[in-house]
């Protein structure tokens, strides 16, 4: 998928160099490792089965935590965002990288959803 990703991995804003991190995610709660000084621009998710994730997907920085995104829909063959108000924690340590979690709030229910966490490095 050429489109918004790849525009924003080499894309360049006032903060500087966007980033991205791209996970594929099968039926079950998974990790992204964030480097020193990362700061959360923007989660995009996409479903690629007709099988919703029940609850939604949360997102934390323990497993099961909800402290960067509480809950976001994520429908049957989706493409969605985190809205901008609901992306509840964006900066993390200066000095050391930052795991962010990702869960179904109750259920994965066999969906298949790739995740991109589009980020910059402040200086």
């Amino acid at each position: 998928m050429t489109s918004v990703y790849n525009m924003l991995v080499d894309g360049m804003s006032p903060l500087g160099l966007f980033r991205g991190q791209a996970l594929s995610i099968t039926g079950a709660n998974s990790s992204i490792v964030l480097p020193a000084n990362a700061y959360i621009l923007g989660i995009q998710v996409e479903n690629l089965t007709a099988n919703a994730v029940t609850g939604g997907l949360k997102i934390g920085t323990t497993a099961g935590g909800v402290d960067v995104v509480a809950a976001l829909t994520v429908g049957a063959s989706a493409k969605t965002f985190v809205l901008d108000a609901a992306l509840l924690l964006r900066f993390f340590s200066s000095t050391a990288p930052q795991t962010i979690y990702l869960d179904a709030v109750t259920a994965w229910n066999s969906a298949k959803i790739n995740v991109r966490v589009i980020y910059t490095i402040l200086a």
